[in-house]
């Protein structure tokens, strides 16, 4: 020991310091050290939990992303088939109309032509008609006489009338 106190240290207070540090060294292990380690493993445990659910948010929001998307699709699908259908069925309504309205065109015409021939026919008629009185006039200042039978007019322009071709009733 004369060893150690030629280079000034003393064994009994070294020994005292030694049994102190360990003293210490359990102490502050037992209180210090352990919890310190069991709050460092519990913060690193909710460090590992929150990104573990961070991952799991993820893969939700990323299926559910996927799920909008497929949803989206199918309704701008659905939608161009109700655009396609309504467009189809303006088409339909569209020929149809026109077919109708080239029938209604049609019978117009036709009952212009009709109503044409009808007139004409009036026409030919009301003439047909002055000109027997105007052959009724005539004859009468050629025959210097009054034909005052209807019945008898009637004859005669109807004999007058078949005489050139053309016979009316």
């Amino acid at each position: 020991m004369d060893a150690l106190s030629s280079l000034g240290i003393n064994g009994p207070f070294l020994l005292a310091q030694i049994f102190n540090f360990f003293v210490l060294f359990i102490l502050l292990r037992r209180f210090l050290f352990k919890p310190m380690t069991n709050m460092l493993e519990s913060r690193k445990q909710r460090i590992a939990d929150g990104l573990q659910a961070a991952e799991l948010a993820r893969r939700e929001a990323e299926a559910e992303r996927a799920q909008l998307q497929t949803q989206i699709d199918t309704e701008r699908r659905e939608a161009m088939e109700r655009v396609a259908a309504a467009s189809k069925r303006g088409e339909t309504l569209a020929a149809e109309i026109e077919g109708s309205a080239r029938q209604d065109a049609q019978k117009i015409l036709e009952d212009a032509r009709n109503e044409a021939v009808r007139e004409r026919e009036r026409i030919i008629a009301e003439a047909q008609d002055q000109i027997a009185e105007l052959a009724m006039l005539a004859a009468e200042k050629v025959l210097g006489r009054e034909l005052s039978n209807r019945d008898a007019q009637r004859a005669f322009v109807n004999e007058f009338l078949a005489a050139n071709g053309k016979a009316r009733n």
